[in-house]
């Protein structure tokens, strides 16, 4: 008569899984540094010209405000010069020709497809830096930028789906669409995924299974540390958060587990552009009336 032997007790499969956005960002631009040095150099200086190129092309002029007693012009003369301005344009654009039409649509179409390549090319970096990382691989930028170019077309086809997705979404009143924005944040890393490369529409429908249940999670994550940095990093903290987020969300999805609930620092990013946006008001009003009081 032969005992049983004891089963040994199952080892547990919990998921570690980070839910605080600074730490996901941290953790992820920490990866990228030891994994991705040239990519998150590179990822930097392209997030600080893209902030300096925005921030120059404001016009720094100021006009004097005129009293009412200094003031010539009319209603009736303004009308009247505005009535001529753009007379003087429908008459310059009489005079071109059919030829010269199609020239400047054709050249147009060029610089549209040229910034649409470019973007696309600058998103792919991240996206294959991104998921690369996320299996604990090194990546170059040269090899990063060489499988970019190698899938330029599918992938720019994946960034119109979900601007097109996005758009829709947005009419629905402006929020749906930037929820949805973040649900699709994690399309263009499954699209550079080797174990299950997905394209087009798949690509969009995997976001959407990672996603589920951790849009906050994400949302914050790739928008706190930009927030603390004044969006001198953008670039660099969405690729870095990406790569942590793309490797956690997975497993708990493959796995079928449910995602930890929000940290309370999630739902601060979320609330604190609403409460900036409240405190620049109160503060116009506040030297509004100082300056109606003054007068």
């Amino acid at each position: 008569m032969t005992s049983k032997q004891p089963v040994p007790p199952k080892k547990s499969t919990k998921i570690a899984y980070e839910n605080n956005p600074f730490t996901i960002a941290t953790n992820g631009i920490s990866a990228l540094f030891n994994l991705a040095k040239g990519v998150a150099i590179f990822l930097i200086v392209i997030s600080i010209l893209g902030a300096f190129s925005g921030t120059s092309s404001q016009s720094n002029t100021a006009v004097a405000p005129s009293s009412d007693s200094s003031q010539t012009n009319s209603k009736e003369e303004l009308q009247k010069a505005t009535d001529k301005v753009i007379s003087d344009i429908n008459a310059e654009l009489a005079k071109i020709s059919t030829e010269e039409w199609i020239l400047f649509g054709a050249m147009a179409f060029v610089i549209v497809l040229a910034a649409i390549l470019f973007g696309s090319l600058l998103q792919g970096v991240g996206a294959y830096t991104a998921v690369r990382v996320s299996r604990g691989h090194k990546v170059a930028l040269k090899e990063a930028f060489r499988e970019t170019l190698n899938h330029i077309w599918p992938f720019v086809w994946l960034n119109i789906i979900i601007g097109v997705k996005t758009l829709l979404w947005t009419l629905l009143f402006i929020i749906p669409g930037f929820i949805m924005s973040v649900r699709y944040s994690l399309a263009k890393v499954a699209f550079f995924d080797e174990k299950k490369p997905l394209r087009g529409n798949a690509a969009v429908k995997e976001s959407l299974a990672l996603t589920k249940g951790a849009w906050l999670t994400t949302f914050a994550s790739q928008v706190l540390f930009s927030i603390i940095t004044l969006g001198m990093l953008s670039r660099l903290v969405e690729t870095a958060a990406q790569s942590v987020l793309y490797r956690q969300l997975g497993e708990l999805t493959r796995n079928n587990e449910p995602k930890p609930a929000a940290h309370p620092l999630s739902w601060f990013t979320l609330f604190l552009p609403f409460l900036l946006f409240v405190l620049l008001i109160g503060f116009v009003i506040i030297v509004a009336l100082a300056a109606i009081a003054l007068s």
